[in-house]
């Protein structure tokens, strides 16, 4: 290289579209791992995506899907326990109950997990489905209709 020459000018990446991917509302996270959130995180992530997200329909759904199925699991929850104790203390006829409670209630949890697990690979996929009777009551309150 002669001194006079002036070093070869460095290329600059021409920058990235905004428009590329997914586009962020109000999060400003990507609509399907918002949805995706709201599945893994039944009640508690739906809440705080309902609160959150204002203008996604799609995000929005999946929150109030995921409000209702963890108010259903929460539910279920509370009713086991207080069956569980009051048959607890019932000779011979309660503990019989009690392990039949117990096997309907595994039944459940694997029923649950099941409907959970395609609920994350449904959101994160950018996917709208429905878990049956519960995405039908998330439409309906989302569209302002009352749940009866």
């Amino acid at each position: 290289m002669d001194e006079n020459t002036p070093p070869p000018a460095a290329t600059v990446p021409e920058p990235i579209p905004a428009s590329v991917g997914p586009a962020a509302d109000d999060t400003g996270i990507p609509p399907n791992i918002a949805a995706g959130i709201c599945a893994a995180l039944p009640l508690v992530g739906g809440i705080v995506f309902l609160i959150l997200e204002k203008k996604s329909a799609f995000v929005r759904f999946w929150a109030m899907q995921s409000v209702f199925f963890g108010g259903v699991l929460f539910g279920f929850h509370i009713v086991l326990t207080i069956a569980s104790f009051i048959f607890a203390h019932i000779p011979v006829l309660g503990w019989i109950v009690l392990i039949l409670l117990w096997i309907a209630s595994i039944a459940v949890w694997v029923g649950t997990a099941i409907v959970w697990v395609i609920t994350m690979i449904k959101a994160f996929s950018g996917v709208e489905w429905e878990i049956p009777y519960l995405g039908k009551l998330a439409r309906k309150q989302l569209a302002g209709r009352t749940i009866v």
